[in-house]
C-alpha cells in the first residue's frame, strides 16, 4: 500500500468525525455571535462597506500594514481555489443547494470573522521587524494566560496554512495551468514557476506581501465577476433555471448524486469554509497586522470581507456553472473532475479562449491566497520564535511545499487540509467565545463615539479592565 493510500486511509474517517464537532461550534458559536452583535454584519453592511473600500492611498509611504491592505490581503487569501474549485466541488457533491447552504454559513461566519478579527487586533504585538502581529496564538497567550495552548494554535496554523492550504492553492492552480496550456512537462514547468514567483514575493516580507495584495487583488476581483457576468449574460435563458436549481436543491431530502440533505448541508459548511475561512483563525491573523486606531475598525472591515467572497465571487461562478449547463443532471453526465468544470463551462459558453482565462485567474487567486498564507505562517511562528533562521526557514518550507504539492496533487492534501480546518475552526472558536467579552465592550466603545459624534473613534485599552493582557494600545 502506499503511503498517499494509507494516509488517505487514515484521514477519511478521521476528517469526518472531526467535522461534526467542527459544525457545533462554528455554527452554534457563530449563530450567539450574530444575534450578540444584533446582526451587524447585514444590517450595518453599508458601514461595514464604507469601510472596507475607503482609505485605498493609505500605508503608501508607511512602514505598516494599514487597514485598507489588510484588507485587501484578507480578501486575497479568502480569494482562492475555494471560489473556483471550491465551488465546483460543492455542487458536484452536494447539488447546486450546496450553493445555499454556502450563503447561510456566511452569513453566520460574518459575525464570527468580526469577533476574531477584533480580538487580535486587540491582543496584536509588534515585532523587532516593525510589523504587527496577532491571531489565535497571540489572543490566546494574552487574553487566556495560556502559553502552551498559544503554541499549539500557532503550530496548528502554521500546519493547516503554511503547508496544507499552500499545498492545495498550488496544486490546484498549477494543475489548471497544465490543462489550458498542454505540453511537455507542463506540471513541472508550472510548478516551477509558482515556487519562483512565491519566493519572490515572501521573501519581501509582510510589507511586499501588503503593498503587492493592494495593487492586485481589487483587479482580480472585477475582472472575474467581469468574466463570470459575460458566461451568464450569455447562458441568459438558464438564470432562472441556475437560482431555482439552488433553492430546490437546498431543501431536497436527497439529492440526484445520492446525497442526504445533512451532507449537503455539511458540504455547503466546509466549502463555505475553506473559501471564506471565517471561524478558523486565518483572517484573525491577517487583521491583526493593520495599524488602526480602533479595534473594531478591521473586525467590521473582515466581517464584511466574508460576505464578498461568498455571497458575490463565490455565487458568481456557481452561477457560471450553472448557467451553462442548466441542469444537475447535465452537470454530473460531463464527468470532469471539480477543479476542471468551470474550465468546461467556459469553453462550452466561450470556445477554446474560456479555459485559459479561467486557468490564469485561478493562478491569480491561488497565487494571492498562497502568498496570504505565508503571512499567517511568518506571524505565528515569530510567536514561537521570533528570530531570523527559523522565519527563513518557514519560507524556504513554504516554497518547497508549493512546488511539490503542484507535482503530487490536491486530492491528498484537500483531504489533510479539511480535517485541520475543522480541528483548528473548533479549538479557535472556542477560544474567541472565551474572550468574547473583550471584543464586546470594544464595539461598545465604537458605538459609544460613534454616537458622540466621534467620525473616526479612537481606542485605549483601560475600557477592557487592568487584566486584560492588552499591550499595545496605550
Amino acid at each position: 500500500m502506499s503511503i498517499s493510500q494509507t494516509l488517505t486511509d487514515i484521514f477519511t474517517p478521521l476528517n469526518t468525525y472531526i467535522w461534526y464537532i467542527a459544525f457545533v461550534f462554528l455554527v452554534g458559536l457563530g449563530l450567539y455571535f450574530f444575534i450578540r452583535l444584533k446582526a451587524l454584519p447585514i444590517l450595518k453592511i453599508k458601514e461595514t462597506s464604507k469601510l472596507s473600500l475607503s482609505g485605498t492611498t493609505e500605508g503608501d509611504s508607511s512602514k505598516t500594514v494599514s487597514s485598507f491592505e489588510a484588507f485587501c490581503i484578507g480578501i486575497g487569501a479568502r480569494v482562492g481555489v475555494g471560489n473556483i474549485a471550491g465551488v465546483a466541488g460543492a455542487i458536484i457533491a452536494g447539488g447546486p443547494g450546496a450553493i445555499f447552504w454556502m450563503w447561510i454559513f456566511a452569513i453566520i461566519g460574518s459575525a464570527s470573522s468580526f469577533m476574531e478579527s477584533t480580538l487580535s487586533q486587540i491582543f496584536k504585538e509588534k515585532k523587532e521587524d516593525g510589523q504587527f502581529h496577532s491571531g489565535p496564538a497571540y489572543y490566546v497567550q494574552k487574553g487566556l494566560k495560556s502559553r502552551p495552548l498559544a503554541i499549539v494554535l500557532a503550530i496548528m496554523i502554521v500546519i493547516t496554512f503554511g503547508i496544507g492550504f499552500v499545498g492545495v492553492q498550488s496544486a490546484n492552480s498549477v494543475s489548471a495551468l497544465a490543462n489550458a496550456f498542454q505540453f511537455e512537462n507542463s506540471l513541472y514547468v508550472f510548478a516551477a514557476i509558482v515556487a519562483f514567483a512565491t519566493a519572490l514575493i515572501i521573501f519581501g516580507g509582510v510589507k511586499r506581501i501588503a503593498t503587492f495584495s493592494a495593487k492586485v487583488v481589487p483587479a482580480m476581483a472585477v475582472l472575474w465577476l467581469l468574466l463570470g457576468a459575460v458566461v451568464i449574460v450569455m447562458n441568459y435563458d438558464h438564470i432562472i433555471d441556475a437560482i431555482t436549481m439552488i433553492f430546490t436543491y437546498a431543501f431536497q431530502w436527497e439529492s440526484a448524486a445520492g446525497g442526504l440533505l445533512g451532507a449537503v448541508i455539511m458540504n455547503g459548511l466546509k466549502r463555505g469554509v475553506f473559501s471564506n475561512e471565517a471561524g478558523l483563525g486565518s483572517i484573525a491573523n491577517i487583521a491583526g497586522t493593520a495599524d488602526v486606531k480602533h479595534p473594531v475598525k478591521q473586525g467590521m472591515i473582515q466581517s464584511f470581507g466574508t460576505l464578498v467572497d461568498t455571497l458575490v465571487v463565490c455565487t458568481f461562478s456557481a452561477m457560471v456553472i450553472l448557467t451553462t449547463f442548466g441542469s444537475y443532471e447535465a452537470i454530473l453526465a460531463t464527468g470532469v473532475s471539480k477543479g476542471h468544470l468551470i474550465q468546461l463551462a467556459t469553453e462550452v459558453t466561450l470556445g477554446d479562449i474560456g479555459p485559459i482565462l479561467v486557468s490564469l485567474f485561478v493562478f491569480i487567486f491561488a497565487f494571492t491566497s498562497l502568498i496570504g498564507y505565508y503571512t499567517m505562517s511568518e506571524s505565528n511562528i515569530r510567536f514561537v520564535s521570533d528570530n531570523r533562521a527559523t522565519v527563513f526557514a518557514v519560507r524556504i518550507l513554504v516554497i518547497v511545499v508549493a512546488f511539490v504539492s503542484a507535482i503530487a496533487g490536491a486530492d491528498l492534501m484537500e483531504l489533510i487540509c479539511d480535517t485541520f480546518m475543522a480541528a483548528m475552526g473548533a479549538v479557535n472558536m472556542i477560544c474567541v467565545f472565551l474572550l468574547s467579552k473583550y471584543a464586546f465592550k470594544a464595539y461598545e466603545d465604537w458605538k459609544e463615539q460613534q454616537a458622540a459624534g466621534v467620525e473616526d473613534p479612537v481606542f485605549h485599552r483601560s475600557i477592557l479592565g487592568e487584566d486584560s493582557g492588552a499591550t499595545e494600545w496605550e
